[in-house]
């Protein structure tokens, strides 16, 4: 019997503890599509075993492109994940082991728009793969460390409150090269808060991460480099309670292995390594803190990524956003807005020396259900690639956590 199947008969057979004034919510209240599985879900993770199943369909139309069969695209995305707490288990204090399976099909809208960067958080060529896998030890708050294949997006790239953009830039920033979906990377990873207000974070990765792989191939390949990132965070608290938060976060990369200069000369040279720069901020405002069940809040975020233009596609970005949590009585809804502009090194369709790209997105997030969404969303891009044609894009993304 394989190891899912005896979780869920042990949990099956297991006695219901639950009080009887708390009585679950309904199927529709509930946080999740197929429900807590006959009270099984609740108590494999009451016991330290976590299960997290999200899947997301989005379709994207180019309003500016007008041929058919050339202006639109579907992409799905599938992440199934399971979490062993070892401290709930019992066990040890502090310990976690990881695992993440992921599934991509379709065929994504950057294929007939052109950007240098993937537009969408989910794009990707099709794949299925175990994308995640890591073991974490914690040590109280005051230090982290992570072991295994892992995505640096999670300490390194997204914004605290960037996720609800479907765009890729508002997560990544395309300037650092992070180990990243969908090419996560084999590495360590150490966070320390020596105090409440300063977080520092440290890691190393492999250098040349691939899709499908575990990472202990690709990470001892010949030339194949490593990539080392850190950064300093510094938190703020203000207001009323303190319930105002923000994060200020500066950072560097440097990538070792063979880069070739994007030049148009007729023998481009090769460099051995490449670095960067990273700064972040952003910001959670509510509009009545003093009052703890009133989630109305704007989130403000503004980024800078810079790095070494002659062996980076994109040397230089800047973007900003900004969105508004809790419309009316829709308190579980978001609206946002953000832009993006970036350098780019080699255009997309050949043109010689360096363009930009600069791009807007506006999106509604309507929380239907604690397990499903949907996000109507447009984007507007002028010259993708840095010599691409205009595009506005038009689409929804519909999103479940089952």
């Amino acid at each position: 019997m394989t190891a899912l199947p005896l979780l869920l008969l042990l949990a099956a057979q297991a006695p219901d503890t639950a009080a009887p004034d708390e009585a679950p919510p309904d199927w529709v209240h509930g946080d999740h599509l197929t429900g807590e599985w006959g009270g099984a879900r609740t108590w494999l993770a009451e016991h330290g075993v976590t299960f997290d199943l999200v899947y997301a369909a989005e379709g994207f139309a180019n309003a500016a492109q007008q041929a058919a069969g050339e202006n639109g695209g579907f992409n799905g995305h599938l992440d199934v994940a399971v979490t062993l707490d070892f401290e709930v288990m019992g066990l040890w204090k502090g310990g976690k082991f990881y695992v993440l399976g992921q599934n991509n099909h379709g065929v994504g809208i950057n294929e007939f728009v052109g950007s240098a960067t993937e537009i969408s958080n989910i794009e990707a060529a099709p794949y299925t793969q175990l994308g995640e896998f890591f073991y974490e030890q914690s040590f109280g708050s005051l230090v982290r460390i992570r072991l295994g294949k892992q995505d640096a997006n999670r300490e390194f790239g997204t914004p605290r409150f960037g996720g609800n953009f479907i765009n890729n830039n508002f997560g990544m920033l395309p300037s650092s090269p992070l180990p990243s979906y969908p090419t996560n990377g084999l590495g360590a990873v150490a966070v320390v808060q020596p105090v409440w207000w300063l977080i520092l974070k440290g890691s190393f990765f492999e250098g040349q991460p691939k899709v499908g792989s575990y990472g202990f191939d690709s990470a001892f390949a010949k030339d194949a480099g490593n990539f080392l990132i850190a950064s300093a965070n510094v938190v703020h608290r203000y207001g009323e309670e303190d319930r105002h938060t923000g994060t200020s976060t500066a950072g560097f990369f440097r990538q070792q292995g063979q880069f070739t200069e994007f030049t148009d000369a007729p023998t481009p040279r090769t460099f051995s390594e490449s670095w960067g720069l990273f700064f972040q901020n952003d910001e959670r405002i509510y509009l009545n803190p003093g009052d703890e069940n009133d989630p109305r809040c704007f989130t403000f975020i503004s980024r800078l990524g810079w790095s070494q233009p002659d062996r980076n596609n994109i040397g230089l970005f800047v973007g900003a956003s900004l969105a508004y949590h809790g419309i009316g009585t829709r308190q579980d809804d978001t609206v946002g807005v953000g832009f993006g502009w970036f350098t780019v090194a080699q255009q997309v369709n050949g043109t010689p020396g360096p363009g930009t790209e600069f791009f807007v997105e506006i999106f509604y997030k309507w929380r239907m259900t604690k397990f499903m969404s949907l996000q109507p969303d447009v984007q507007y891009y002028r010259t993708p690639g840095g010599d691409g044609q205009d595009a506005l894009l038009v689409g929804a993304r519909l999103k479940f956590k089952l």
